[in-house]
């Protein structure tokens, strides 16, 4: 006599358990890789806020010593390789003349990312909340003995990546 709920055999369990197995396994792959998909959205969101930190550096002046408009520029120890006044006193952007302004970002003095996409009127600042950025400005020389102004752009999310770009702007004008 066979009756209706006499239960599972075992070969209905073990198959259940390897089921239930390949469910969790790819489930849980799933949600390990998560973060990394979105690795690349994160990094081109820093690429962007680096390349238009980097287009207000090369539109500033050299040094504070430059005069453009009688295409006089600094040469050697004529150039002043400290930030302005101004921006010392408010270390905004609209106040950033020279190159060496830049380096108000050294160090501890990192800004944050929706802070200095303010500055640079770009849309929707909030997607730049997770980030600091920080620009050091260091004065040296190439093979030929030309100085050039070093500017390094660091950019770090909070998860601890980070992207770096190193700009040489050299007094040409």
């Amino acid at each position: 006599m066979w009756r209706a709920n006499a239960g599972l055999s075992l070969l209905e369990y073990v198959i259940g358990l390897a089921i239930l197995a390949i469910v969790l396994v790819g489930a849980g792959l799933f949600f390990v890789s998560q973060p990394r998909q979105l690795d690349p959205v994160f990094q081109f969101r820093a690429v962007s806020l680096a390349e238009a930190l980097a287009e207000q550096v090369l539109a500033v002046q050299y040094d504070a010593a430059n005069n453009p408009h009688a295409q006089i520029r600094c040469d050697g120890g004529e150039c002043n390789n400290a930030p302005t006044a101004a921006a010392q006193a408010n270390p905004v952007l609209d106040n950033f003349s020279v190159v060496d302004d830049f380096h108000l970002w050294c160090d501890d003095n990192a800004i944050t990312g929706d802070a200095l996409a303010a500055q640079l009127a770009l849309t929707q600042q909030q997607l730049y909340a997770r980030y600091t950025v920080e620009t050091c400005v260091t004065l040296e020389t190439d093979d030929a003995g030309t100085a050039f102004k070093k500017v390094l752009i660091a950019i770090a999310d909070q998860n601890g990546a980070d992207v770096s770009f190193t700009l040489h702007r050299y007094n040409i004008r």
